[in-house]
């Protein structure tokens, strides 16, 4: 079979949510699909799970039982090495697709003759809430040139799970996630959008992002600021390695003044039981060791909300950053 979509799903402890995931997988209008379920060395009956929906759907499901955790960076690599397919998909194993979306995917990116092809996603509280992306998320559609490449990079929010993406761009660009971090997603873009050359778009929201108590979105953990940091360090290191950081010096600076600095303070603040300023310190030294002009960056004054947040925490003041934190919860803000 000429496989045309190889979707790849990591599996880390979703048993209760993971036969809505598979069954949306498996019931696609699309067939000539392989469904690659990468079991993240789970500890609770995923992994069985997965067994008994790879004995009913031999022809179409694979899987990896990883008996190493690598949280999903690690794991879509994984699968990655092993799809077939001319295009890769990546669904988290709590979230289901609409049965129209890999057609729909597909067929548009083969008649743009794309390699990126995106859909509109939807988040869906457990309480049944729906909540519509936004706009300014979204990628533009045709070709990529240097002009957008750059306004991607400054503004760009990255969601794989709405994409299929042509294989050929990560195994012949050896483009992988960072593997034991989160945020790993951020890193993909970026570097895909160094070597893609079209893109294509179908604006209906196919994907449904399952918000709940145990996702990753409403994970509280005063640490993970870091892997914030560490991600973007990647991108950095990256972009230096494969020539192309002086041609995007000012928007990967800006995207780590954005990422790593802006959204990891904030991020710090708003799970911290009692945020302390020399962490706020700490997290600015990183911007200073990249790049200690970065208020003359033609993009710093782009977003006056990033301009106050930046003099706020500059001031390094205990009282502001209670304040700032008052108002992140009165905001509901989520990082």
């Amino acid at each position: 079979m000429n496989i045309k979509v190889s979707i790849i799903v990591p599996v880390y402890n979703t048993s209760a949510l993971l036969p809505k995931c598979i069954d949306s997988l498996v019931n696609q209008t699309l067939q000539d699909i392989e469904i690659i379920l990468v079991n993240d060395a789970s500890t609770d009956n995923s992994i069985e799970i997965i067994r008994q929906y790879e004995q009913q759907y031999q022809n179409k499901i694979r899987v990896i039982d990883s008996k190493i955790n690598q949280r999903q960076g690690g794991a879509r690599n994984l699968g990655i090495e092993m799809a077939k397919g001319e295009y890769i998909g990546f669904v988290d194993s709590d979230d289901w697709a609409n049965e129209e979306m890999y057609n729909a995917l597909y067929n548009e990116a083969v008649k743009e003759d794309s390699d990126i092809c995106y859909c509109y996603r939807q988040q869906i509280t457990e309480n049944g809430k729906i909540y519509k992306d936004s706009a300014t998320y979204f990628l533009p559609v045709g070709k990529i040139t240097a002009k957008n490449c750059r306004k991607m990079l400054i503004s760009h929010v990255t969601y794989v799970q709405r994409y299929i993406y042509k294989r050929s761009l990560f195994i012949n660009r050896n483009i992988r996630f960072p593997a034991h971090v989160r945020y790993e997603d951020m890193m993909i873009d970026p570097l895909i959008l160094l070597y893609a050359n079209n893109i294509s778009a179908i604006k209906k929201p196919f994907y449904n992002y399952f918000i709940h108590s145990g996702s990753t979105m409403t994970e509280t953990n005063e640490t993970k600021y870091q892997d914030k940091i560490k991600v973007c360090q990647l991108i950095i290191e990256e972009y230096k390695q494969r020539g192309y950081y002086e041609q995007y010096k000012h928007e990967i600076n800006y995207l780590f003044f954005r990422k790593a600095y802006i959204h990891a303070a904030l991020n710090y603040i708003i799970n911290a039981n009692s945020p302390q300023k020399k962490i706020i310190a700490q997290i600015r030294h990183q911007l200073l060791l990249l790049d200690e002009n970065y208020r003359k960056n033609p993009y710093y004054r782009g977003k006056i909300y990033f301009f106050i947040i930046d003099r706020l925490l500059s001031m390094q003041s205990a009282f502001l950053i209670k304040i700032l934190k008052k108002m992140l919860k009165i905001m509901r803000y989520n990082l």
